[in-house]
């Protein structure tokens, strides 16, 4: 008889039914040929918790489920013969072989190769996922079928991160350094994170919505850089029907950036107006807009209040408005002028300027007058400034002073 052995997929159904049916691992190892410790290892490595607080193959919801029972620190480390599982109120473990066979594959393929996850995907995760599971106690089923353009990994993936302390589960945890896959270098590839991100989010899903709904309020959002290698660029926000520009100088062109833009957006504006006012935002395929969620959620209830959709690559005539707009910008910032030296106060003074441009389209109104006759509140929280005709100006030095580097 086999001391060891790598165990087949049937021979985990045999154990599994044979468990149910009160057998010893004596026995079960006797059917399939292999000795009692074998279907031991087997059942304490591949068992689950069914509880609402834990994955299913929690280390520490199962030390707390075995605490719970005695009979749980014996053989057959679980409950499915137990007569008294129906009545118990504990937490249960069983050996389930279909769940068992994931995990044995997951953690084989774990054992021979890296994390196929960038740091910003784990990123995601952490921090829009793990609170709703944490805080929330919604099960994975819940947050697959919610936010599948996040969780586009399988299940047994997600539960293999968590075991390896790649995705985390409490605050106080901190991720291993794990290293992570290089994906090749295909431009003509879409990746499984932007097929699953687009799900539902296409330019064409976004043109068969408005077309169906016009009072739909669209906005439009992208970046516009300085020179080339250095870190700072131009979040641009543009309200399409009256050509407001928000403008929001970032660090860093990345999610982190964006995503504390639009929190500070919520908090100026509340949620509610938010809700009202920012109905529709389309934007390019940046990785900076990566994080739809957190533009589309209320993160603190839960509730959808926006609704993001993205261009097809290189077609910036899909948001032909907020193109239009950046030629505002680029008077007065031209393309490779350095942003690294630019302020707050100075983004404002610009964006305050565009928005008091009269425009032909508007009916020669400026996109502060139009916004504040048809969304007043908007101009109100965002405290927007009225600029008399001819003080209105475009001049470098105007807004940026005399010792803005070039």
């Amino acid at each position: 008889m086999q001391t060891y052995s790598q165990l087949c997929k049937e021979q985990r159904n045999i154990i599994e039914d044979l468990l149910n049916k009160n057998f010893t691992f004596t026995e079960i190892g006797k059917s399939i040929n292999v000795d009692r410790r074998t279907i031991s290892r087997e059942v304490k490595r591949n068992r689950i918790i069914k509880s609402s607080l834990y994955l299913p193959f929690s280390n520490n919801g199962i030390d707390k489920a075995t605490k719970m029972c005695d009979k749980l620190s014996l053989p057959p480390y679980c409950c499915n013969n137990c007569p008294h599982k129906s009545s118990c109120t504990n937490w249960h473990i069983y050996y389930n072989a279909k769940e068992a066979q994931k995990h044995y594959e997951e953690v084989l393929i774990s054992s021979r190769e890296g994390i196929d996850m960038t740091p910003e995907d784990i990123n995601l995760i952490n921090k829009n996922i793990i609170p709703l599971i944490k805080d929330k106690h919604q099960s994975v089923n819940q947050v697959y079928i919610n936010h599948p353009d996040i969780l586009w990994i399988s299940k047994p993936t997600f539960y293999k991160y968590v075991d390896l302390h790649v995705i985390n589960l409490k605050n106080s945890d901190l991720p291993r350094k794990v290293k992570y896959k290089k994906r090749k270098n295909n431009k003509n590839k879409i990746s499984k994170r932007e097929r699953a991100l687009l799900i539902g989010r296409t330019y064409e899903d976004y043109v068969e919505r408005i077309s169906k709904d016009k009072t739909l309020i669209v906005w439009q959002l992208d970046t516009v850089i300085g020179k080339r290698n250095e870190s700072k660029v131009l979040m641009t926000f543009l309200l399409v029907n009256t050509n407001f520009m928000i403008i929001r100088i970032l660090d860093k062109c990345n999610v982190e950036q964006v995503d504390k833009e639009f929190t500070i957006l919520k908090q100026i504006l509340g949620i509610d107006v938010y809700k009202e006012i920012i109905n529709i935002i389309l934007t390019d395929n940046g990785g900076e807009f990566y994080d739809p969620v957190h533009m589309e959620y209320d993160l603190d209830t839960g509730e959808k209040i926006s609704s993001v959709y993205y261009c097809h690559p290189n077609s910036p005539e899909e948001k032909a408005e907020l193109e239009k707009n950046h030629e505002y910008i680029r008077y007065v910032l031209p393309k490779k002028t350095s942003f690294q030296n630019l302020t707050k106060e100075q983004v404002q003074k610009l964006e305050d300027n565009i928005n008091n441009i009269p425009r032909e389209i508007l009916g020669d109104k400026t996109p502060y007058e139009l916004t504040k006759e048809i969304y007043p509140n908007l101009i109100k929280k965002l405290n927007a400034k009225y600029i008399k005709p001819d003080n209105v100006t475009l001049n470098p030095k105007d807004i940026l002073g005399d010792d803005n580097e070039k």
